[in-house]
């Protein structure tokens, strides 16, 4: 593995690669409160093969770019700077897989409805695919600070312990609860490594604060299903078998875009790429395949 830093149309950020330099096979984006990092396990063994990236998102891992919670009224700003990055990214490339997990799905299938030439594939992993209702219930809510204590989500978030002695003592208070219960390692101490950042008060603190976490939850406002009409390239969606992010029916994804590939990923939640990363990777790969045999 090795740490890059990019340097882009919409400013620096960070990200982690795998395999050998040029323009990535693959490019990965994280999870809401996520980094890159938190995925090297699921992403390095096919470093072996391909030319792999993946990114950390404004307000996530090391990234610098400015992440005011004030100023997030649509996670929107996540493609776009996306769409942003990428050129520098791929220098001159042939279009890549694009990855992600949850929020990152629904990013690289929002940055491709609206820029159909930047991939070959998308590979999305529990996307955040929000019913129709949801999301008009949440435009209904006015401004940032009114949404987040009405979306039980963004209320956890902005409750979460930002704080801790050492990366050691974060990642022994994690392991094994609550939502990282369910964790192969090493995600949880992945995630931790680039999760938190020097304090100089106390210790370390999350590296994706609190209210940037929960403003984001609380961004979601835009219908994103109806968006695979506009992918003019393959699409596979795993979904989770319980707590799904995928919202939708199946057959109405398949409405919008009726080749679209959908399964349901047996013993999984919407943290699935850390309960199933064997099962995930062998997507990955066969996708990454099917790009190289073009």
């Amino acid at each position: 593995m090795r740490r890059f830093t990019l340097r882009s149309a919409v400013g620096e950020t960070t990200g982690i690669a795998f395999g050998t330099e040029g323009s990535p096979d693959l490019v990965f984006l994280h999870a809401t409160g996520f980094n890159a990092l938190t995925y090297r396990s699921l992403l390095a063994p096919l470093g072996q093969d391909f030319r792999v990236v993946a990114l950390d998102l404004r307000g996530h891992g090391l990234s610098p770019l400015p992440a005011d919670p004030d100023a997030m009224d649509t996670w929107r700003i996540y493609p776009r700077d996306f769409l942003r990055m990428l050129p520098a990214l791929m220098q001159g490339g042939a279009p890549p897989v694009l990855a992600g997990h949850s929020m990152g799905g629904a990013t690289v299938l929002t940055a491709t409805a609206a820029k159909p030439g930047i991939a070959e594939r998308l590979v999305l992993l529990d996307p955040v695919l929000a019913t129709l209702d949801a999301v008009r219930r949440a435009q209904r809510i006015p401004g940032l600070a009114q949404r987040i204590p009405r979306l039980p989500i963004a209320q956890g978030a902005a409750r979460r312990r930002a704080e801790f002695a050492s990366k050691q003592e974060a990642a022994g208070a994690y392991r094994g609860r609550a939502i990282f219960a369910s964790w192969a390692d090493p995600f949880v101490d992945d995630y931790v490594e680039d999760g938190f950042v020097p304090d100089p008060h106390n210790g370390v603190t999350l590296a994706c604060a609190p209210q940037w976490e929960a403003a984001t939850f609380a961004g979601l406002r835009h219908y994103a299903a109806p968006l695979l009409a506009r992918v003019k390239c393959p699409v596979t969606i795993l979904k989770a078998a319980s707590e799904a992010a995928v919202r939708v029916d199946d057959a109405l994804l398949r409405r919008f875009k009726p080749d679209v590939a959908i399964e349901t990923v047996p013993d999984s939640s919407h943290f699935l790429p850390m309960e199933q990363p064997d099962l995930v990777r062998m997507r990955l790969r066969a996708a990454l395949e099917t790009r190289a045999g073009r």
